[in-house]
């Protein structure tokens, strides 16, 4: 998520708490081949577009010199433009809304660099939103049923040493 989004942070620092905003979007493209199921033998390469977008509130708890507990509150919007499913195209947006925590280690030097790295970083889902608009083609139960399976394949996010670098003033 954040490879995509590529986010803005701004951090107010303390003593002992530091507290901050987060937000940055972005989009992905991949492509597949697209078996038309009405002629068998027919394929093509298609292009997903998914686009990602990344809004925070967070703070930092410092344990010692730099050791520290990240925690916030998220929202991430994943949307799916185009989404094509067996003949039906869709617009599909989901919302998750998350509890953010981990441990990390943050490092400031005198000329005014910053070096964070967060070891480990882990989410609760709080709640979770799909919209699904059919664009064209014919609906089904199908078309509709994996259309809403797809985004909502996607659990609380988290990852696994995160590095910042940044400037401070």
């Amino acid at each position: 998520m954040y490879a995509t989004s590529t986010p803005f942070v701004l951090e107010f620092p303390g003593e002992d708490w530091t507290f901050g905003l987060t937000y940055g979007s972005g989009k992905y493209s991949y492509s597949y081949t697209d078996y038309n199921a009405a002629a068998t033998t027919s394929t093509s390469t298609k292009t997903q577009n998914i686009n990602f977008s990344t809004a925070e509130v967070t703070g930092r708890y410092y344990i010692g010199n730099s050791f520290n507990i990240p925690f916030g509150y998220a929202s991430y919007k994943i949307s799916y433009p185009d989404w094509v499913y067996s003949g039906a195209t869709y617009d599909i947006d989901y919302s998750i809304t998350q509890l953010n925590y981990g441990i990390g280690n943050e490092w400031t030097y005198d000329w005014g660099g910053y070096y964070g790295i967060d070891w480990y970083q882990g989410g609760s889902k709080l709640s979770d939103t799909i919209t699904v608009k059919l664009k064209s083609g014919t609906e089904t139960a199908t078309t509709l049923a994996q259309a809403t399976k797809t985004s909502t394949d996607v659990s609380a996010f988290a990852g696994i040493f995160v590095v910042t670098f940044g400037f401070g003033f």
